[in-house]
């Protein structure tokens, strides 16, 4: 299979491999992490991304790129951004993540220059223009902001742009004292005219050390009569990895009022979420599936290296608020696209020997279901993937203390871990969606009201996919398996 003759990219090819994902976005090749730059421009959605295309750890952050007319099929396309200027170029630094706006019909990417001079590190905003979304130029001006606002630390990173009420916001977050458990984090709000040029306004989110010692990949925008903001803290007292707020905003005084707190994923792996609008005007959301090393359940990065990958973003989610400002995330109806089969279930009874699914070898799956708790004689009802044998990772519902965890303790040999997220149930009746796609699992509580994310390793063996009650009985409404196709075109 030769090169594509419009990129000169090597086409991925299902070889085998036991860890890469089939439908969940990761790189060709080598390291990445944090989704950048999301916009759909010019009739394409674009996805850059922290990259190192060198090897598999982190270093030296390039900006990959990929494009898809649907969210879910990606094509590879040649790196975006390169950190080949003073204030960007160093082994420990380069274009950190940012963001994308499009304006007059030219695409702007906003991204941190890092560099290390004299021992210290050099966070500043700076600015790429492209005018087809496939060549770019940086700013002869840039950095077009120079550093953090005066008393904030040296970490200032992640601009995310948008605009309200004909004006440019951006948000940057940072901190106050360092990253280490004195730093408080901060998220600054910064005002432009024209893209180019950048007025401090103030901040519009502190921790008061009640939120993380640094706050991380900010983002802030207007939904269902609400500005969201959200953001990935550093050492957050009880590990929230994925932080959102919901408010009112007030530009003109630069003051942002907290009605409610939240977890956006309570699982292991979602860091960086970043949002962008779709061509219908939906707010998507995607992450980085993955934590880093403050996080204490997370040890390394996985052992996906020895197939020459590592990194892998999350299913989009198409983003909303419930009547209590509660924020829900469920993936984009665009998924449907990659489903090649289906098997279905009615009234499907489930005892305490397994009840196994008829998912055969195949490893990347939707598994979609639909109960009502007064047909559950059982207080739990268990559904195990990825499994065989004694080795599973298991999703545990607790109908009495309306609890749904995720246990990848027996999954792997790599590491162990339990997250337990509760629930609010209305009624009777609810629904579960579970992604399975090789090395990762996404659960969907209620139409996406709870999220729990998580990376597992399991071996070549673990292929299984079963439910059962710890004790009496339980008959569950509906099942259904979608069977998943590759999210990249097999075709020479």
């Amino acid at each position: 299979m030769g090169k594509d003759r419009l990129t000169g990219i090597q086409p991925r090819t299902e070889e085998e491999k036991i860890w890469r994902p089939l439908y969940h976005f990761t790189p060709p090749t080598a390291w990445m992490n944090d989704p950048n730059g999301l916009i759909y421009y010019k009739g394409w959605y674009h996805l850059f991304y922290q990259y190192n295309p060198n090897n598999c750890d982190w270093a030296s952050m390039h900006w990959g790129h990929a494009v898809s007319e649907d969210m879910v099929h990606w094509k590879d396309m040649p790196i975006a951004l390169t950190p080949d200027k003073d204030y960007d170029c160093h082994p420990e630094g380069g274009c950190f993540s940012g963001s994308a706006v499009e304006k007059d019909g030219i695409l702007y990417l906003f991204y941190t220059a890092t560099t290390i001079i004299d021992g210290e590190v050099r966070q500043s905003q700076c600015l790429v223009t492209s005018c087809d979304g496939s060549h770019f130029e940086k700013f002869e001006g840039n950095p077009v902001i120079g550093g953090p606002p005066e008393g904030a630390s040296a970490d200032f990173r992640d601009p995310k742009v948008f605009c309200w009420n004909g004006k440019w916001y951006m948000v940057v977050g940072g901190t106050v004292n360092g990253t280490a458990k004195d730093g408080d984090g901060r998220v600054f709000l910064y005002e432009s005219e024209d893209l180019y040029h950048w007025k401090y306004r103030g901040a519009v989110l502190k921790s008061n050390g009640k939120l993380g010692t640094m706050f991380e990949c900010p983002d802030l925008f207007f939904l269902d009569g609400k500005w969201v903001l959200t953001c990935s803290p550093m050492n957050h007292p009880e590990y929230n990895k994925a932080l959102y707020c919901v408010g009112e905003m007030d530009f003109d005084n630069c003051r942002y009022t907290i009605e409610k707190i939240g977890n956006m994923d309570v699982g292991f792996d979602y860091y960086a979420p970043q949002s962008f609008l779709d061509a219908k005007g939906n707010r998507i959301l995607m992450a980085w599936q993955n934590g880093w090393l403050w996080m204490p359940w997370c040890r390394d990065w996985g052992p996906t290296s020895s197939e020459n990958w590592r990194g892998t973003l999350s299913i989009p989610r198409k983003v909303s608020l419930d009547k209590d400002w509660n924020l829900c995330m469920y993936p984009v109806e665009e998924i449907d696209e990659l489903v090649c089969r289906k098997i279905a279930y009615q009234m499907l009874e489930v005892g305490t020997n397994r009840k196994y699914l008829p998912v055969a070898e195949n490893r990347s799956y939707r598994l979609r279901l639909m109960l009502d708790v007064e047909k559950v004689e059982s207080r739990d009802l268990e559904i195990c993937v990825l499994g065989k044998g004694h080795q599973y990772t298991m999703i545990s519902v607790d109908m009495i203390g309306q609890i749904v965890s995720v246990d990848k303790s027996a999954g792997d040999c790599y590491e162990k871990g339990r997250m337990n997220c509760p629930i609010r149930m209305e009624g009777t009746k609810l629904d579960i969606c579970i992604l399975v796609d090789r090395s990762c699992v996404e659960v969907y509580i209620d139409h996406g009201r709870h999220c729990i994310t998580t990376n597992v390793y399991p071996g070549k063996e673990q292929t299984e996919c079963w439910l059962q009650t710890p004790y009496k009985t339980a008959v569950i409404d509906y099942v259904q398996i979608d069977f998943m196709k590759p999210f990249w075109d097999t075709e020479e």
